[in-house]
């Protein structure tokens, strides 16, 4: 299944966020596109992955240094 994830960064956060988003690595959940972008949100996030336990720990995973707010759009 699909996934996108919105993301809000902190002020000065974006190139530690960046870092995160490259080196991020959980089972069962793959990142197909990180794109950066200006409005509401500082970045998203399309994923592919098996189950919602481990959708749940790519975003827990997501929301570290300079990562503040992540929401979820779960493909239906």
């Amino acid at each position: 299944m699909k996934a996108i994830v919105l993301l809000k960064t902190n002020p000065g956060f974006q190139e530690k966020a960046h870092a995160v988003l490259k080196d991020i690595s959980i089972k069962g959940v793959r990142a197909e596109l990180v794109c950066h972008c200006f409005g509401r949100f500082d970045g998203v996030v399309i994923c592919k992955y098996d189950d919602l336990k481990r959708l749940n720990a790519f975003a827990e995973a997501l929301r570290q240094k300079g990562v503040f707010h992540t929401e979820t759009l779960i493909e239906i």
